[in-house]
């Protein structure tokens, strides 16, 4: 986990979310979105999170709960890419003061029947550049059913806003994830910063 030393000097305003969104990786097309609405109703935070709970309860750690109410009423937003490479998903969620939980000892590494498929995690968390008020990185390796990829997970906290960034390929490599979140929070930034 990274923290600033000295966080925001006064709570960030989340109008427009949706502007705060990344644009398109270059060579990535939309796949999803953009969407705006509270966190519970948008189509990404529903049928996907759902399955994955029932396969374990370490499958959406560390992640916002969307199943706690004030994390489903919260304003969000929410956009993904993809390529034949990978895909990018960023998440944007107004909530005055939540933070994904840390990644329990018992998820670092898990087993879980998807789709009749046995498939295993195996999490690690990485020290990425800090961004914002409070940052946590992870990368994870997932095997199974003839398939092997790694999944990036961003978290980065600025004043009451929660940006969550979820990279999906083969292989997901450190440089690559932190200029990906660092390109994303510095739209968030932007679109955020209080007039003078």
């Amino acid at each position: 986990m990274t923290e600033k030393a000295a966080p925001s000097s006064a709570p960030v305003p989340a109008p427009g979310l949706g502007a705060a969104l990344l644009p398109a990786p270059a060579g990535m097309r939309v796949a999803y979105g953009p969407e705006s609405g509270p966190y519970g109703t948008l189509r990404a935070t529903g049928a996907g999170p759902a399955a994955m709970r029932r396969s374990s309860s370490c499958a959406t750690t560390p992640a916002l709960d969307a199943a706690a109410p004030e994390v489903r009423s919260a304003p969000a937003a929410v956009v993904a890419y993809s390529s034949d490479a990978g895909s990018v998903t960023q998440a944007l969620v107004e909530l005055p003061a939540a933070f994904p939980a840390e990644l329990p000892g018992r998820c670092a590494s898990y087993r879980a029947v998807v789709d009749g498929e046995r498939v295993t995690y195996t999490t690690r968390q990485i020290d990425l550049p800090p961004l914002g008020d409070r940052s946590r990185a992870y990368v994870t390796a997932v095997s199974g059913g003839g398939q092997r990829l790694e999944v990036g997970s961003v978290a980065v906290v600025r004043g009451r806003v929660v940006m969550s960034l979820l990279v999906v390929a083969r292989e997901v490599k450190e440089a690559g994830l932190a200029e990906q979140s660092r390109k994303a929070y510095e739209r968030l930034e932007r679109a955020t910063r209080t007039p003078r």
